[in-house]
C-alpha cells in the first residue's frame, strides 16, 4: 500500500514551533515561540507527541495548542506577546464581553 505524508511548506504553516526538543524523560517536546518583534523574548512551552506530530501533518494552531490560552497561540502565529499586543491594539469591548462570559459573569451566572 502506498501512503503519502502531506508536509505543508512554510508558507502554507499558520505558526512556527521552533526547535523541537525532547525533555529528559522522553514523554514530551520542548518547543520555542517566536521572538516578539517589541520586546523580543521569546517562551518555550512542552507539547506532546501526539501534538508535534498534528503539527507536522499541517494541524491547526488550536487543535495543535488546545492546552493553552490565546495569547500562547498568537505567540506561536506572530511572535507578539500578551502585553506588546496590548500596548499596540488595547483591548476592545468584544475581548471584555469575551472575558467575562468565560469566567461566567457576563449575565451573573455562575459556572
Amino acid at each position: 500500500m502506498l501512503q503519502f505524508y502531506y508536509q505543508p511548506t512554510e508558507r502554507e504553516q499558520m505558526f512556527t514551533l521552533l526547535n523541537p526538543t525532547k525533555t529528559a524523560d522522553l514523554s514530551a517536546y520542548v518547543v520555542t515561540s517566536k521572538t516578539c518583534p517589541t520586546c523580543q523574548e521569546s517562551i518555550s512551552i512542552e507539547i506532546s507527541p501526539e501534538k508535534l506530530f498534528l503539527y507536522n501533518q499541517g494541524g491547526y494552531v488550536q487543535d495543535v495548542l488546545s492546552d493553552f490560552d490565546v495569547d500562547v497561540r498568537e505567540r506561536f502565529i506572530t511572535g507578539t506577546c500578551g502585553e506588546c499586543w496590548d500596548a499596540m491594539f488595547g483591548q476592545n469591548d468584544l475581548d471584555y464581553l469575551i472575558d467575562d462570559y468565560m469566567e461566567g459573569s457576563l449575565f451573573g451566572w455562575e459556572n
